[in-house]
């Protein structure tokens, strides 16, 4: 009876808010999470679905953090980059260790699949996530309930990281991945900025907020245009793009990302065509197999990893007008395939007989198998998704409110 009662009340407190705040349905403009289906879900939930108001529970106090979350800036980092200006991004080679053959521990010595906690030492990396994730809830809560506060206090965490002059940081990231005691600019790195995807789909939904104007909006506009060029033109931007992995992969997907964002669609369709294409074809074998990835010492989560990196693209690509989901190389490869190859094993029928060094979790390739499910309804995902699929659909999982799932 408690829980009834609570839900009536949360039901009539919602209903409050739409009607506060109006219930004009505009399309948004995001490139991964589907518009429709966030649209479906907003009227769902005017409806009173109860499905969606667990789940928009659930995203509403995963939410809470962020509105108590103090700002981030990278200025504040105890270790200066070598630019010595401190609004210059700065991280540390995540699996390098002191070089046990020298007196002083340099150069250092990679141990992949290894993470030295001394890169914890510069939380630029971790604030470039965290801020990324509470600006995607921020999002989805200001646009599922059009309460102002979410909004506000995702424009003061925006403002402070890009546009701030005393906080925010500079558009590139010259410094990224520093292997103590080698000289380079290592374009590795720029996956360390993989989830600003995920903020651009939680700024675009809160266009419109009073809290978010326009200028400031074409204010990170620039921002992103800035760092896009840096990512196409630089050394280390270009070594990024040449890496035959998922960190080309992750490059690519951020690039089309930020041209989609700053209104170059034309680019974003170019990037696509010229390396999307070419990289399906050098990544995968006709199987579907990922073999840079399955020489990894953590070979799981690397392919897991990378397989989402491409249905994040392929999300993106529709903005761009361009089909990857169903496209095959001349050679017969595709994401597909790429899938397909891996559904025995996340679904636990097959033993993953390759090196994994931590712990194999199949959990990592379900939101993949949920966004597959959408797209390839030809290929049967229920042994991957069924472990979760009634807390899913009862809306005791937040992603009911954003899976591509069907």
């Amino acid at each position: 009876m408690k829980t009834s009662t609570q839900s009536t009340l949360f039901l009539f407190l919602f209903l409050l808010i739409f009607a506060f705040n109006g219930l004009a349905q505009v399309r948004p403009n995001t490139f991964l999470m589907n518009p429709d289906l966030l649209m479906q879900n907003k009227f769902k939930l005017n409806a009173g679905n109860e499905q969606c108001l667990s789940a928009l529970k659930l995203l509403i106090s995963n939410s809470s953090v962020a509105l108590n979350r103090a700002p981030y800036t990278i200025v504040n980092k105890t270790i200066t980059p070598p630019s010595g200006d401190m609004h210059d991004y700065l991280s540390l080679a995540t699996y390098w260790w002191p070089n046990p053959n020298t007196s002083d521990g340099l150069p250092y010595i990679k141990k992949d699949g290894q993470m030295n906690p001394e890169v914890n030492e510069v939380k630029d990396m971790i604030y470039v996530r965290e801020l990324s994730k509470d600006i995607r809830l921020l999002g989805l809560s200001y646009y599922f309930t059009n309460d102002e506060k979410y909004a506000k206090k995702a424009a003061e965490l925006l403002k402070v990281f890009f546009l701030n002059s005393a906080t925010k940081m500079n558009p590139n990231l010259k410094y990224t991945q520093i292997v103590r005691g080698v000289d380079n600019e290592n374009g590795v790195g720029t996956i360390d900025t993989e989830r600003f995807v995920d903020l651009i789909d939680g700024v675009q939904l809160l266009v419109g907020s009073p809290s978010w104007t326009a200028e400031n909006h074409e204010a990170l506009k620039g921002w992103f245009n800035q760092y896009l060029n840096w990512m196409l033109t630089s050394v280390v931007g270009l070594e990024g793009a040449a890496q035959p992995n998922n960190i080309g992969t992750f490059h690519n997907l951020q690039v089309v990302s930020y041209a989609l964002f700053v209104g170059n669609k034309t680019l974003a369709k170019s990037l696509i065509e010229k390396q999307a294409y070419s990289r399906i074809e050098s990544q995968f074998t006709v199987e579907g197999k990922q073999e840079l990835e399955l020489s990894r010492t953590n070979s799981w989560t690397y392919s897991t990893k990378n397989l989402e990196a491409w249905f994040k693209l392929a999300s993106c690509a529709e903005s761009a007008g361009i089909n990857l989901w169903d496209y095959t190389t001349p050679s017969g490869k595709s994401l597909k395939k790429a899938f397909q190859w891996m559904l025995p094993f996340a679904s636990g029928s097959k033993a993953w007989p390759y090196q994994q060094i931590s712990t194999l979790s199949l959990d990592q390739f379900v939101p993949i198998g949920r966004t597959g499910s959408a797209v390839y309804k030809d290929v049967n995902i229920q042994p991957v998704l069924s472990p979760t699929h009634a807390k899913f659909v009862s809306g005791s999982i937040m992603d009911l409110l954003v899976s591509r799932y069907y």
